[in-house]
């Protein structure tokens, strides 16, 4: 009878541990990461975005609204790289949260634009400014996980900084007049801003958007007036056109991952060190 009773009382541990938990639905792989690392065992994440999806052309289909339901949080990306949000916010419960993570992050905007570049997560310094933004509406939701929250993210946090200061260390050994960075579409200007770069840009915010002819010859002699070392293409994307303005200019080319997507979904500190390795590799 003892042990029938001990048995209860062990389910109804465990059932009140899961009731305990917070529920977190991601639409970003990187976010998923920051979640999981922060929430630890409080927290159960379930991923929005299909492996090796296509960031700028990606919508929620019945499978995802079906899996966020009964999410408690939503975190997205903000800045507009989900335009589809106000849309999947109202298909779900009333009392999820919806965290745009990076809506306390400052703009920066594309070369003689006003139009903000939304892919923030290409620093590690903001990463670290959203993973306060994710701490916060963490311990909201689970007071009593708090201590146990501002603990993981402290070390998220530092995890950051060496990604930083490594990142800092290979780029001093470019000097100022090759740090060009021509990329496929505009995905690296939080990036250059932090690393004292100046982004080239071949198409505009999306893989997707395609310069014209007369454009693309304008910038072609632009880059010929400049010390460009390498057209970084990008993984996931067409490098056809990039191509052909590396062999215009006889220049290589190098692949670099803007928008966090890589198959197989590889961790922030790979993606990063991938990119700072890959540029300084090329430039230096």
């Amino acid at each position: 009878m003892k042990t029938i009773w001990c048995m209860v009382l062990m389910l109804f541990g465990l059932g009140m541990a899961q009731a305990a938990e917070l529920k977190i639905a991601s639409l970003h792989p990187l976010l998923s990461e920051m979640a999981r690392n922060i929430g630890g065992d409080a927290v159960e994440v379930v991923d929005l975005f299909p492996e090796n999806g296509d960031l700028h052309s990606f919508a929620p289909g019945s499978k995802q609204l079906a899996a966020a339901a009964d999410a408690d949080m939503l975190l997205a990306c903000g800045k507009g790289i989900e335009p589809y949000l106000a849309e999947l916010a109202q298909s779900m419960r009333s009392e999820t949260i919806i965290v745009g993570l990076g809506r306390d992050i400052p703009n920066v905007y594309l070369p003689n634009s006003r139009r903000p570049d939304p892919h923030w997560w290409n620093t590690p310094e903001n990463m670290k400014r959203a993973s306060r933004t994710l701490l916060a509406y963490l311990e909201q939701a689970a007071p009593a996980k708090s201590a146990q929250f501002a603990a993981a993210q402290k070390k998220y946090a530092a995890s950051m900084d060496t990604l930083t200061r490594k990142a800092r260390l290979q780029f001093s050994r470019i000097p100022q007049n090759r740090r060009y960075l021509v990329t496929g579409h505009a995905a690296l200007c939080h990036f250059c801003k932090e690393f004292n770069f100046t982004p080239i840009t071949i198409h505009g915010i999306s893989k997707e958007s395609e310069g014209d002819t007369a454009t693309l010859a304008h910038l072609l002699t632009d880059l010929r007036s400049k010390d460009v070392r390498c057209i970084f293409t990008e993984v996931g994307a067409s490098p056809k056109i990039l191509e052909v303005i590396a062999e215009q200019l006889g220049v290589p080319t190098a692949p670099l991952v803007l928008d966090g997507i890589f198959p197989g979904q590889q961790s922030y500190e790979k993606l990063f060190l991938h990119n700072v390795d890959t540029i300084s590799k090329h430039l230096k």
